[in-house]
Formats: structure tokens, sequence, C-alpha cells
């Protein structure tokens, strides 16, 4: 060992170590400064260290074996230090050339992963612009009152939802314009990013029950003013205001409106205290937090208390409701989900966030899916723009066998809220159900760039993993979910199983078990199917079916789950299970 370290500082090889080092040092920072200039993600930067790890041991080769002198490289001369450095061989020729192409190689892979990496979220950018595309910056608040940003949000949403009324306009969702709140982008960087061919600019004053809105319609390539204008109404009549302006900007872009587009919600007074209830309750509703969603639902409880008249807030509560159902209770949660649509639709049919409410429910808890189906084409005609309404409707259509149409729901979803994780994290299980894996995998991919260690994305994407046979794969995907996130278990779980490793599969399954929520029970379902225990399968079966879970229904479909039920599809119990769904057409 002595030996042989004495002879790595006899010819260098330390000097040569300690060389590239700094100069990868320097590599890396010159990457971690240049990349967001790129445009290029945070995340690709690994690349550029996986590149110096792999270069270091060519390196340390060539350091062992030449010199690099005033005449070239020689060969290291002997270690008696008899005679000159011996003439490069012919073999030495060979292990340049070798080195060489290696390290042109390295660096080629490595150069084609970091451009993918810039490119991953491009396959929106390649899309045309529609010139009757449009989005809504967030607007400011010039109320002076930080308290007041529910109302200035609340004017924002519904300047939204009127224009996406309008059949011809493509509508960016309030989801991906409020990642724009305060951003340092120019007008033209937004517009491309979004892919709309203008823009809405504005703010909001309050005074009492007076309320000054003014609006500005800038293009987006150029950046150029093309409209503005001030409106001012008492608080009762704000929704004849939101039509207004609706109206204005439809004019502007010379888009017609339809005779079924003529905001007839809009000759509606509202109550200023109960509208205000609704405007916080919708605020803290978005948060999309246990205490958010504790304080919204109180809040809109509040609305339809005072004025049982009022359809926003019952359609707040639709919203509010279902989306307990996908998280803790399913009996409890979506019928008063369907129970506050159809109190809204009563009173305001035009309401297409009612139609979604709905469906929504429709799919997920009664499994009844044709009325389901015109809830959901009720609600796209009424506003073409809605995101919930196409994604969901996209995985009705999936579990109906109609599978290009889903994908193209999807894909609309994703293009009027392109910002949004959770769209590119279902298109991804999407494409694994039709065998897609390189577009699954890539739609995953973007979620993980909108946002990293985005749970949902991460479970689906290991899910397509092992769809392919790549279960370790699989599991590193599965690993990188964070330790007490419910999604590590569910998705940990079967993979585990298809894995080989029942101990830990079996610990999993015990924890999920302890306080079960609806979706532990199907994911224990499914790793006993993964280890093989049909029995055991087939009884958690039954029970997640009994508990309406709402992911139930896609155990009918080939791929779902990454595999994990191949073992039952020819059992005859989980046939009878798939059958009480009375799928159409099953897949």
């Amino acid at each position: 060992m002595r030996n042989l370290l004495e002879e790595a500082i006899r010819r260098k090889v330390f000097r040569f170590a300690a060389l590239y080092i700094v100069i990868a040092w320097v590599a890396l920072q010159v990457a971690d400064l240049a990349f967001p200039g790129l445009d290029v993600p945070e995340r690709a930067i690994r690349y550029v260290w996986a590149g110096a790890f792999l270069l270091f041991p060519l390196v340390l080769v060539f350091g062992w074996r030449y010199d690099i002198t005033t005449r070239g490289i020689v060969r290291t001369p002997p270690a008696d230090g008899i005679g000159k450095a011996p003439p490069l061989a012919r073999s030495d020729h060979v292990l340049l050339s070798c080195l060489t192409i290696g390290a042109l190689g390295i660096l080629a892979m490595l150069s084609i992963r970091i451009v993918d990496t810039r490119q991953a979220p491009a396959a929106a950018s390649v899309r045309e612009i529609s010139p009757n595309s449009i989005a809504v910056l967030p607007l400011e608040n010039l109320t002076g009152n930080p308290e007041q940003e529910y109302f200035v949000a609340g004017m924002h949403d519904a300047l939204i939802t009127v224009l996406s009324k309008i059949n011809s306009l493509k509508v960016i969702s309030r989801t991906s314009v409020n990642a724009y709140k305060a951003a340092a982008k120019t007008l033209p960087e937004i517009a491309q990013e979004l892919r709309v061919a203008r823009l809405v600019e504005g703010s909001v004053y309050r005074e009492g029950d007076n309320v000054r809105i003014t609006v500005q319609l800038i293009d987006g390539a150029t950046d150029a003013h093309l409209w503005a204008d001030s409106y001012e109404r008492e608080i009762s009549n704000i929704l004849s205001m939101q039509a207004d302006m609706a109206r204005a900007i439809a004019q502007q872009i010379e888009v017609k409106i339809r005779p079924g587009e003529q905001f007839t919600a809009a000759a509606r007074e509202v109550d200023p205290e109960t509208y205000e209830l609704y405007l916080k309750g919708m605020y803290h509703l978005y948060q999309f937090t246990p205490d958010g969603m504790d304080r919204g639902m109180t809040l809109l409880r509040e609305a339809v208390t005072r004025n049982p008249a009022d359809p926003l807030a019952y359609s707040g509560l639709a919203l509010g409701y279902n989306e307990i159902g996908h998280s803790s209770g399913p009996r409890s949660a979506f019928p008063k989900a369907k129970a506050a649509a159809e109190t809204a639709l009563k009173l305001d049919p035009s309401s297409a966030e009612a139609h979604a409410a709905m469906a929504e429910a429709l799919v997920y808890f009664d499994w009844q899916w044709d009325e389901a189906e015109r809830y959901f084409t009720r609600a796209l005609e009424l506003n073409p723009s809605l995101p919930q309404a196409l994604g969901h409707y996209a995985y009705l259509l999936n579990l109906l066998g109609r599978t290009e149409e889903s994908l193209a729901h999807m894909e609309q979803a994703r293009q009027v809220d392109p910002l949004s994780p959770v769209w590119a994290a279902f298109a991804c299980w999407l494409y694994m159900l039709d065998d897609r894996f390189d577009e699954a995998i890539a739609a995953c991919e973007e979620g993980l760039l909108l946002t990293p260690d985005f749970a949902l994305a991460l479970y689906c994407l290991g899910q397509v993993y092992t769809a392919q046979g790549k279960i370790e794969e699989g599991i590193a995907t599965h690993e990188r979910l964070p330790v007490g996130h419910p999604m590590r278990n569910w998705a940990l779980g079967p993979t585990y199983a298809m894995a080989g490793r029942r101990e830990e599969a079996l610990g999993i399954v015990e924890k999920m078990l302890v306080d079960p929520g609806p979706k532990d029970l199907l994911h224990a379902a499914l790793t006993y199917a993964a280890l093989g225990d049909t029995d055991e399968a087939v009884r958690r079966l039954e029970i997640a079916y009994e508990a309406r879970v709402d992911w139930f229904p896609w155990i009918a479909v080939f791929n779902s789950y990454g595999s994990a039920l191949e073992g039952l599809r020819d059992d005859p119990r989980f046939q009878a299970l798939v059958a009480r769904l009375d799928l159409p057409d099953a897949p």
C-alpha cells in the first residue's frame, strides 16, 4: 500500500486530481450562476455533478500513465529514473482515444440531459397561441388595507369566471395566474409561459360599499396597451359590473358572445354581507390546507344561513365537500356536495361550477356514469375553460374506455391551467393506463418541474415504473415521498410487495390500518394483491367498495395501480366486484 501511494505521488496523480477538482468546482459554480439565466431548471445541476464524478476516474487513469510536457503528452518515466520517458506506443494511442471518446461521450450524454430538463415543460410551448386566449393577472390591492386581500382575490376570481363563460375564449385558470403575483417577469415573458395572446392587468379600490375596478388589456407579444377602463358600483350590483367588464374585454378582442352566454346571473343583486362571507369563505377554502378548509366551510355555511337564496355560497360548499370526500370522509361529504350543488343549480342553472361539482360527486361516490357525463357536458358548455370539469371528466372518460377523448380533455385542462402540477400528474396516470409510458413519464416530470417533490407526481411516476416492470425504479421514486405523508405508504406498500419485500410491505399495511382513511383501505387491498394473498386482497377490496373510496372504480382498468392487481384479474370474486360497478363498456 505504501509503495502504491509513493508511486501515485511520483506519477503526480494527486496533482492531476487536485487540478481536476478545482476545475470541476469552477464548472459547478458557473453552472449554478448561469442556469437560471438560461431557463435551465435548478435540478439540472445534478447532471453537472454526475459529469464531475464520471470523469474523475478517467482523469486518474490519465494522470497515472501520462505526463503533459512542452513536447506534448508523454508516458510517465519508469520508477528507476533511468532513461527518458518512453515514446507513445500504439496501445497508448488506443488508450488515449478511448479516454477521449469516453470523456466526450459523458459530456454529450449529460449535455443532452441538461437540454432535456430545459425543454421538458416545453410540450406546452410548442402549442400554437390562440389569438382568443387570455390570462387575467392578480389584481392590485389599492385599498391600503392588507385585510382586504380576500376581497381583491375574490374580484380577480370573479373576472376569470365571467370571462370563462365566453365559449370562444381560452381563459387561464386562477391557479396558474396566481403564480405571477408579484413576479419579477415582463408581461411578454408571462404571456409566453402561459401561451396566451393577451393579458389583463388591473386594480381594486374599495371605500365602504363602493368598489372601483380598473382594468387594462395588454398585447402579450409586444407589451402594448390595447385598452383600459374603470368601473365603479356598489357591492350589491357587483355581478353586473363584472359582466360589463367581461363584455368590454370580449369586444376589444373581437370575440362574439353567443345568446347563451349573456351572463344571466349578472342581473341579480347580492346581499353585501352574504357576499362578504362568500368571498372570505372561498379565500380560505382555496388555501387547500386543513385550517383553511375548516375556516372556509364555516364562513360558507354562515353565508347560506344568512341568505338561503345565494347560489354562490352553495357552489362553494359543493366544492369544499367534494375536497373533503376525496381526502377523508366520502360517505358523509359527497352526499353533502351533491345537496349543495343541487341547491345552487336550482338558484342559478347557469353555474358551471355547480354542474361540475355535481358531476364530480356522481363519479367518485354514486358511480352514476351517464348522469355524471351529462353534468360534465353541461358544465363545459357553460364554461369551457373550467379545469376541474375538464380534468375530472377526463378520468370518467378513461373509466368508460374512451381513451382518446379522455386524454384530449386532460390536455385541455393542462392548457387552461398550465402551472398546476395536479393535471400533469393526472395526465401521467392516464397515459400509463394506455401503455404510453414515455408520455406518462414526461407528464410527471413536468409536474415535478412545476413543484419539486410534488407528492401526487411522485406517486404516479413510481406507478409508471412498476407498470413497466421496473420495480426498483418505482421503489426509488416512491421513497422520495416525505416520511409521514400518506401517499408514501400508499405507494410503497404495493411496490415493496411486488419487489418481494414481504415483511416491509406488511409493516406498511399495519401502519395504514391503525386509523385508516378511505385510500388506506384501498391500498391495503392492493398490497395484499401484490403479495399474492388473493383472499385477503378480495376481502379488503370489499371493504373499500362499501366505504365508497373515490379511486376504487379504477381497479377495473388494466395497468391501474402499477399492475399490483394483475394476479387478481382472473379471480371470479374480483370480476364480480368489477361487474358491480356497472360500467357500460368496462375496459
